[in-house]
């Protein structure tokens, strides 16, 4: 006797028919694609459609109908999905279920080549270490250093791999002078660890089956029914293995969403989707439109905005029936520091309707619009949990350059903050001649101006650098910022250097404008502290999955997620559309992706200023047919007053004293212990629970910080 899921017992020897017990509640399009079998199969599934759900009961369907385990293949992109798919599908189908193969594409691939080669030892180069060997490369070639800079070299180099023609390959973001030594160095590199890549792995997988036939013979022999997950993000080398591996017996069911395809810049292209029926003409082709997800008040516009797109499937996207919600509102803060006050008003309304902040997620496009958001949450300690690092506006190499003029000014002796900005702007000053000025030991700029083989005009220039110097240690947070850009000449290198290098000069001096307005108007040591103090905490938000805490995360990474409460931040064009983006397309599908993580509520928000200027909403808020009619009134960065039943006082400066009351709306009523004006900072008592709150941040936002009257 034996247990079936659904609770059926059958004898043994009975056949189990999942079709017996199916889901009620699955739609007739997921039935049909269940129970396809032979033959190409495309499945266009929309978001929130139940794809999950397809794979795992046609995974099963084949294994009732008599198809062993170990001749099915499902692949997808993450092992993360492929575990998923594997429990669910074990979950229906019991034990045969296990004897399947669920995997990642690169997981493949090394199977291939494990099975040409049993004896070859394969090292693949993780992605961190991958990550370190470019950082390095990328110092060495004298460009300027930060994350993005070596993420941008990472997807460059696997871009090129996974195109059609890589010797005519021209890189975005670097020159190709820079990007061909990278290359190379990089190829050099992984030659000398012994060692491939995940791209490598691919490509030696590919080149393994068309150089084996007798090799290929037997794996379409082995996997007879293939499966593939997130078709829509397949390149060209996984596109051909896959290909391979069908063929003769065309047993392929594909599953994906032309609507969600956002990762070009590794390669991934929707054409492989749209081309299915063409390459397998007379295919099934099956589309799940019923979103189980978004309420219809999200799914109406969402669809109006991808209906713009003009190379897709075309759909018919629906809520399910009785999916009502609130409409999407539109926000139109006046810049992002009123936009990150917006965030905390909105979680603040929301834990009073009883929601917990694991219900929500701030989904940007970038990092760097982000960064103010991020902040205020660490300054109100509200928990957070980041997909892809803690947005760091200062860890740009451009705001790393301003804070390094700062920190000079405020009297850090560090050789290698003077070797940082010697240059920058260019004042021709040799390696050697710092390494010269730095042996005689002392402060490495007073001697860089004595020292021997320097020109009149080059002293002068580094007199004048001294000069700036103390300026800026009279001058508050942005007025010093401005100064460094202005006077010292910062903006005009970094046009000279994009003209160059072929970086974005208006990303850079975006960045650096955004710098400027997150400042306080506080003197220029306070604001360093801050920055460390930033830094520091970014620890605290590495939270469990499981906690209660706001999930913070790109537009990239929150596709396949999903969150009862969106909010999109930083909806204004140039940076949806991105203004280096190829295509709009894709921007546009980005943006979708983004509507439609939510299960309940959407908040969309456009500031009214960015970058130091006039910001106009993103034009794919009207294509969605939500204008700012719909908008409620723009928030202040400083409310003010506080929210209903909040007790106490907005707090002043001179207020802020140990044994001091108050009140914040989080950690509740609590007493101040201490207060650390040059730090920047002070340490409350909640009950027996200490913590260091942003000073800035406690005199600034009412709405959630108060003085307790007595």
């Amino acid at each position: 006797m034996h247990f079936f899921p659904g609770g059926a017992v059958r004898q043994r020897g009975e056949r189990y028919n999942p079709m017996d017990n199916l889901d009620n509640h699955l739609t007739p399009a997921q039935r049909e694609a269940i129970a396809h079998r032979d033959g190409p199969l495309l499945v266009v599934a929309g978001p929130g459609s139940g794809k999950t759900a397809v794979i795992a009961h046609r995974t099963t369907r084949l294994l009732a109908a008599g198809v062993p385990a170990r001749n099915l293949l499902v692949v997808t992109f993450t092992r993360a999905a492929a575990a998923e798919m594997k429990s669910r599908a074990e979950a229906l189908a019991g034990r045969p279920a296990a004897g399947a193969l669920f995997c990642t594409y690169h997981s493949l691939a090394y199977r291939i080549l494990h099975r040409a080669e049993p004896g070859r030892r394969l090292s693949v180069l993780p992605e961190d270490a991958q990550f370190g060997i470019l950082r390095a490369l990328v110092h060495q070639l004298g460009l300027p250093v930060d994350e993005e800079t070596v993420l941008t070299a990472q997807s460059e180099i696997s871009r090129r791999a996974n195109c059609a023609d890589p010797a005519g390959f021209q890189p975005s973001g670097i020159n190709r002078e820079d990007f061909t030594r990278l290359l190379q160095g990089y190829a050099a590199e992984k030659q000398r660890r012994g060692v491939i890549d995940f791209d490598d792995l691919m490509t030696e997988a590919v080149r393994t089956l068309h150089q084996s036939l007798a090799l290929l013979q037997r794996l379409r022999d082995q996997w007879q029914y293939l499966m593939v997950d997130e078709f829509q993000d397949t390149n060209l080398l996984q596109w051909e293995l896959t290909r391979l591996l069908s063929e003769p017996r065309q047993n392929l069911c594909v599953v994906g969403d032309d609507d969600q395809a956002v990762y070009s810049w590794r390669g991934g292209s929707p054409d492989f989707l749209l081309d299915f029926p063409r390459v397998f003409p007379g295919c099934g082709v099956v589309k799940l439109e019923i979103n189980h997800r978004c309420p219809a008040a999200v799914v109406k516009p969402a669809s109006r905005l991808i209906a713009r797109n003009t190379r897709r499937v075309e759909k018919r996207l629906q809520a399910r029936p009785g999916s009502d919600g609130p409409a999407p509102q539109v926000l139109r803060p006046a810049d992002s520091a009123a936009e990150a006050t917006q965030v905390l008003q909105i979680l603040d309304e929301g834990r009073r309707r009883g929601r917990e902040y694991r219900d929500y997620a701030i989904i940007y496009r970038t990092h760097d619009q982000a960064h103010a958001v991020a902040q205020a949450l660490v300054r109100a300690g509200i928990p957070c949990r980041t997909l892809g690092g803690l947005p760091n506006l200062y860890r740009r190499w451009v705001a790393q350059d301003v804070l390094a003029y700062l920190r000079l000014a405020a009297g850090d002796q560090d050789p290698a903050l003077v070797a940082q900005i010697i240059n920058r702007p260019n004042r021709y000053i040799s390696r050697q001649a710092l390494q010269a000025a730095a042996a005689g030991g002392g402060t490495l700029l007073p001697a860089l101006a004595e020292a021997a083989g320097l020109a009149r005009w080059q002293r002068e220039r580094v007199v004048e650098l001294g000069g700036h110097l103390r300026r800026l240690g009279t001058l508050t947070a942005p007025e010093a910022i401005a100064y460094v850009r202005a006077q010292i000449g910062y903006d005009d290198y970094i046009r000279e250097y994009c003209e160059q290098k072929g970086g974005e000069v208006g990303e850079m001096l975006g960045l650096l404008a955004e710098l400027a307005a997150g400042a306080p108007p506080v003197p220029v040591p306070a604001f360093l502290q801050q920055v460390e103090s930033y830094g520091a905490r970014r620890p605290e938000t590495d939270t469990a999955e499981g906690d209660d805490a706001v999930t913070l995360v790109t537009c990239h990474r929150a596709k396949g997620l999903e969150f009862p409460v969106v909010i999109l931040i930083g909806a204004v064009d140039g940076m949806m559309p991105h203004r280096s983006a190829e295509t709009v397309e894709e921007e546009r599908r980005l943006f979708y992706v983004a509507m439609t993580r939510t299960r309940a509520e959407l908040y969309i928000s456009a500031p009214r200023a960015r970058e130091g200027r006039e910001a106009k909403p993103s034009p794919f808020i009207a294509e969605a047919g939500l204008t700012d009619a719909q908008a409620p009134q723009p928030a202040r960065a400083v409310p003010a007053g506080a929210p209903p039943g909040v007790p106490g006082l907005a707090a002043r400066d001179d207020s802020l004293q140990p044994g001091t009351g108050v009140y914040h709306a989080r950690y509740g009523r609590g007493r101040i212990e201490s207060v650390d004006r040059d730090g920047g900072h002070l340490t409350v008592d909640f009950a027996g629970k200490r913590l260091s709150l942003d000073l800035q941040w406690c005199l600034h936002t009412p709405a959630f910080f108060r003085i307790l009257p007595g």
